[in-house]
């Protein structure tokens, strides 16, 4: 019996000694990666499986490196069953085939084992087929003996054959696997050698092998380098600080692939890793299960069935805070969850081992606030960036036909650099036709990926924030988000700006420069959600889909479930003729915008109402902006009185309403260029007016003098009201703005508040400006108010002065004592003939025009202007500039044509643009600037006394010196036609024919010289005048897929002044160009043809606001002669192997 006890002991005791090692698979070792991402239950991807035979090396030897790889995070599969059949495992088979590499430890008997030898056979079949690393380890035993099967190790193996009777194909599968281990570079343990140290050298080995591994899963991934590099300086990986960095974004941007990098790259630096997808585990086990398993992979050891043990437990405190650890807590979305973490976090100098780092993961920027040390926010993809992450899935090796590379760059500008998508969309259209491709973007958000990814921070919205995300994505992209907040506060009845905060914070929309914007992925989801709702448009709650409005309106087929409509009737192909009652049913309208996005004569009329005009709106509507709006008037019953803006800009509109509306919510009025309206509704319940605009509507001859009681206004603009006779008194004390320009009647400045700021009364009848109105302002507008005299009394607050085209004879010396002034514009003040001398630095000014004026010299002591960036003196009689012009290292552009300069000074090195034409008198000129750097090159039209040899000198010593030319082109216009010498090849006419040359691999650039004809009187110029060069190619041996000739054109043009059609004698156009440089080298040796064409740019508008840029050939400029120059490396041989032809 005791026997009996005995062994049942033993068997009992080895059982449940079994089950715990087991369980340590289940639950992932300390080591594990972010594979916690799914409900079920899975097998554990291990970065090492280890064969051995046990009963050689389990206790001693292999578990000994077992514990040396788990020391450095190496997650490592171990087998410990004592007892083991002759057939392995599916899951084990799993575990081999997964697994990223494998360390097999060659004993003497390991060859004894079938076990063993067939998870040699898997391990180089995972070999063979998927490139799996393999580290064989020779312990006490001689590689040679492995790979022939000899020695001690071969009659091991002759031992399983005779006992095991195995087949002849399995046999040689053995033989094979074993012959192509021992052939492997491996590790041989030395007779003198230490195990530690042998151990040691395993290790390193399996580290570097994994870096590499980890290195190269990441190559694929474009542009995510840098951004590993960003977090990793936010961890400041080599101080002994415990940080905690979170990394915030939208769905699918790339926030866990980051957090996986870093962990990957720097897990051996660590004594313990966490990585834990937050929001997947807690949907599949509750909070304790999720800390026990943080604890269990952070300290070593297995909590079971501990409830009560937590972080605040002393015990586990004092062993966290001895172990420098990682933490990875990916996608958590929610603030409470993360309720019981913020104790440790919080003390994480007191929680963890001093240098750990803490990654943390979340959409939701509120999240991470009041937690981390820094926040990372990850941006998207460049267009650069994306167009190879799309390419490199989309196309693998494959060369892109024509149709493809259009498609790619709309697929890269649409999905704006989020990766989820590139990856998804790309995978799933390799293979493809292009039509399939453009099929495939028009619902690219409807992909299941992708949609997953981006609706999980709008399902943790409640209701009404979900709605207010669905109102923004379908009408307040780009809106100040001010007035969107202005416009949703109306419609939910309550202040909306923690919820428009909140939905910044999870990244479902953002914020540039004060303006909404929205993904356009994310914007795709909610027009999907929208569209959900209904397969009829008009019973949908928001339309902005072009054929859905047009159905909607034109059929009457709108219902009470529509709140909202977006239309850009720029995009209306035709005319769209509505019915009076078209909005009659629509009786949950809050929000209409029918807008013209591009303003163009086509916008004209696009909707069409009969003559009686509207008979209903709905009275919930809480914003209503119809450009051209195509009646008379508002309809009779409709009440204004829940109103925030109203914009009836371009409209028909005589008259509003009738009578008084309460219109306490209106917070925006705008009838602008309405050149019909007669007479303006009573404002006098407008209690909440910010913004009243007027401008350009002609009929309007008076301003009601409710007006004057708008105590909120704060801009008021009546800009082109040319016949507008009288003006109330305002008594708004938060009056801002206010512009009555080119009011012409207006002869007295109005009685407004102290507290303007900016006041426009340019080409009024007016003479003077009283000094308790200038006392604040910052900017004033008085162009063509010829009446005026007398240079204004102004602050010290003002930023802008425009007195151009005033009467103004004197600027006093006060002027540099503005410190705010960034820009003075006298031009065209005639009776203006000296400027002041500036005696203290004017750090503000930027800009200071006296183009026209008297103005006969300039001061030196202009210097002083420190910081200014553009010098107009055109049309001056200055006949000199001041030596100390060069010290102005601000300086970018000056124009000087048209004046009576003789000679140009030493210039700024800072200039980029330099205006010298139509300037009689000019003889000379030091030219030390870089021409390269001009914009628009230099010209010298009608500079007839111009000395051009040393302009042409130096333009032909700019080319051969090799310094940088940032724009590529250099550009110079003067008088003349006697082409320079160093253009070798000329011709007669617009074009030369050349040969080019064998060594094209050296050409750098090339000049051309171009002849005009002149007069020429008939010719009609603007400023988009250019001449541009295209290169025939003559294809020799039908190189060019049977074509006989190849057609390209220079990338840009090179810009003829719109002063061209001024020239009255011959003129020539010297230009460098090294923007055809890469063409003309993929044509050694052909016959090449340049021929100059005068052209005009044209824009041509695509969808979503693009447009493209066209050229359109205009034949009435001929030139006289032309000539081309090559310019190479080093100086051709003296038979330069091409010829010329001449046309």
């Amino acid at each position: 019996m005791a026997m009996f006890f005995l062994f049942l002991s033993i068997f009992l005791f080895v059982y449940i000694w079994r089950f715990i090692i087991r369980s340590r698979h289940v639950s992932p070792s300390p080591s594990t990666p972010s594979t916690l991402t799914t409900a079920q239950p899975q097998v554990i991807k291990y970065d090492v499986f280890l064969s051995f035979r046990g009963v050689d090396t389990r206790s001693d030897f292999t578990s000994h490196l077992y514990a040396a790889l788990n020391r450095k995070q190496i997650l490592t599969f171990i087998d410990y069953q004592l007892v083991r059949g002759d057939e392995i495992s599916a899951s084990l088979l799993r575990t081999i085939e997964e697994a990223k590499l494998s360390v097999i430890v060659f004993s003497e008997n390991y060859a004894s084992s079938k076990w063993c030898l067939e998870e040699l056979a898997k391990i180089f079949e995972r070999r063979k087929n998927n490139g799996q690393i393999v580290i064989p380890v020779f312990y006490q035993v001689d590689p040679s003996h492995v790979r022939n099967q000899t020695g001690r190790f071969g009659d091991a193996f002759a031992r399983l054959i005779k006992k095991k009777a195995l087949t002849m194909d399995k046999e040689q599968s053995f033989r094979d696997a074993l012959t192509d281990a021992a052939n492997l570079s491996g590790w041989s343990l030395g007779k003198s050698e230490l195990e530690s140290e042998f151990i040691e050298k395993i290790v390193g080995d399996v580290l570097n092998k994994l870096h590499a591994m980890s290195s190269s899963h990441t190559t694929g991934l474009f542009g995510i380098d840098a951004r590993i590099h960003k977090v990793e300086s936010l961890l400041n990986m080599e101080s002994q600080d415990v940080l905690i960095v979170g990394i915030w974004g939208m769905g699918g941007i790339g926030k866990t692939t980051i957090a996986e990098a870093v962990c990957n790259k720097v897990r051996s630096r660590f004594e313990g890793i966490f990585v834990a997808n937050f929001r997947q585990e807690l949907k599949a086990r509750p909070m304790a299960d999720l800390q026990r398993s943080f604890l269990s992979q952070l300290l070593g050891q297995e909590i079971l069935k501990m409830g009560s043990l937590s972080f605040r437990d002393s015990f586990v405190r004092d062993r966290l805070r001895r172990k420098m650890v990682f933490i990875v807590l990916d996608d958590v979305d929610d603030l409470m969850a993360l309720e019981e973490w913020k104790e440790l976090l919080h003390g994480r100098h007191s929680s963890f081992g001093r240098g750990s780092k803490v990654l943390i993961t979340s959409r939701d920027r509120q999240v991470l606030s009041n937690i981390v040390d820094e926040t990372y926010k990850v941006e998207r993809l460049n267009y650069e960036e994306a167009l190879q992450l799309f390419s490199s899935k989309a196309l693998k090796n494959c060369i892109p036909t024509i149709d493809h590379r259009d498609l790619i760059k709309r697929i890269a500008s649409h999905v704006q650099g989020n990766p989820l998508a590139l990856i998804v969309l790309g995978s799933s259209l390799y293979g493809k036709s292009p039509e399939e491709w453009y099929s495939a973007l028009n619902k690219l958000a409807q992909n299941p990926r992708i949609e997953n990814a981006l609706r999980i921070s709008y399902n943790g919205l409640d209701q009404e924030q979900q709605s207010i995300f669905l109102d923004i994505a379908h009408f307040f992209r780009k809106f100040e988000q001010n007035q969107a907040t202005r416009i949703l506060d109306g419609f939910y009845g309550r202040p909306v700006i923690f919820d428009i905060s909140m939905l910044i914070n999870k990244g479902l929309i953002t914020t540039s420069r004060n303006m909404l914007e929205i993904h356009d992925l994310l914007q795709e989801m909610a027009f999907n959600i929208v569209r959900a709702e209904s397969k009829f448009p008009g019973k949908r709650s928001r339309l902005c889909h072009l054929t859905d409005i047009v159905h909607v309106l034109e059929e009457n087929k709108g219902a009470e479930e529509i709140e909202g409509i977006s239309l850009d009737m720029s995009r209306l192909s035709r005319q769209i003729q509505l019915k009076s009652d078209a909005f009659a049913m629509m009786d949950g309208l809050r929000f209409i915008k029918f807008f013209f996005g591009h303003l163009s004569q086509d916008n004209k009329d696009k909707m069409q109402l009969p003559p009686t005009g509207l008979e209903y709106l709905s009275n919930k509507l809480r914003y209503l902006h119809w450009d051209g709006f195509p009646s008379k008037s508002l309809p009779h019953v409709f009440c204004a009185e829940h109103l925030v803006e109203l914009n009836l800009s371009r409209s028909k509109v005589e008259k509003l309403w009738t009578g008084v509306q309460d219109v306490g919510n209106l917070r925006k009025f705008v009838l602008s260029y309405s050149p019909y309206l007669m007479e303006l509704p009573d404002l006098s319940k407008a209690r909440n007016l910010v913004s009243l605009h007027l401008v350009d509507c002609p009929s309007l001859t008076e301003v009601p003098l409710s007006l004057q009681y708008l105590d909120k206004l704060e801009e008021l603009d009546l800009n082109f009201c040319y016949n507008l006779r009288s003006f109330p008194m305002l008594d708004s004390k938060v009056l801002k703005v206010l512009s009555i320009s080119r009011c012409l009647d207006v002869t007295k400045c109005p009685t407004i508040s102290q507290n303007m700021k900016s006041l426009y009364l340019e080409e009024t009848s007016i003479k003077e400006v009283p000094q308790s109105i200038t006392s604040k302002l910052e900017n004033l507008g008085l162009h063509g108010c010829s009446k005026i005299t007398k240079f204004p009394e102004i602050s010290g607050d003002v930023k802008t002065l425009y007195l151009s085209g005033t009467a103004i004879k004197e600027v006093p010396s006060s002027i540099q004592f503005l410190t705010r002034l960034r820009v003075l514009d006298m031009s065209g003040c005639s009776k203006l003939e000296s400027f002041p001398e500036i005696t203290v630095p004017m750090k503000s000014l930027v800009d200071l025009n006296l183009s026209k004026t008297g103005i006969k010299e300039i001061p030196s002591s202009l210097k002083h202007m420190i910081s200014l960036r553009s010098l107009g003196l055109d049309g001056t009689p200055i006949e000199e500039l001041p030596l100390s012009i060069k010290d102005m290292v601000c300086l970018r552009y000056l124009a000087l044509h048209g004046t009576h300069i003789k000679a140009l000074p030493e210039l700024p090195p800072s200039l980029r643009s330099l205006t010298t034409h139509d300037c009689a008198s000019l003889e000379t000129m030091i030219l030390k600037i870089n021409i390269g750097r001009l914009w628009d090159g230099l010209n010298f039209a009608n500079c007839f006394k111009l000395d051009q040899k040393p302009l042409i000198a130096a333009m032909h010593l700019k080319i051969q010196s090799g310094e940088e030319i940032p724009h590529g082109i250099i550009q110079m216009v003067l008088p003349g036609s006697e082409i320079p010498e160093w253009f070798g090849d000329k011709g007669i006419g617009s074009s030369v024919t050349i040969q080019l040359p064998s060594n094209c691999h050296q050409l750098k650039g090339i000049a051309f010289c171009l002849v005009f004809l002149f007069p020429l009187s008939s010719c009609d110029f603007d400023d988009r005048s250019y001449v541009r060069v295209y290169v025939h190619v003559k294809s020799k041996n039908g190189e060019h897929d049977g074509d006989d000739e190849v057609v390209f054109a220079s990338k840009k043009g090179h810009a003829l002044s719109s002063d061209l059609k001024t020239w009255d004698s011959d003129h020539m156009v010297l230009l460098y160009d090294l923007l055809l440089v890469n063409d003309l080298r993929k044509n050694s040796g052909n016959e090449v043809t340049f021929k100059f064409y005068h052209e005009e740019v044209n824009y041509k508008e695509l969808e979503r606001g693009h447009t493209i840029q066209r050229w359109i050939q205009r034949p009435n400029v001929e030139s006289k002669s032309c000539g081309v120059y090559l310019h190479f490396d080093e100086n051709p041989p003296a038979d330069k192997g091409y010829k010329r032809k001449f046309w």
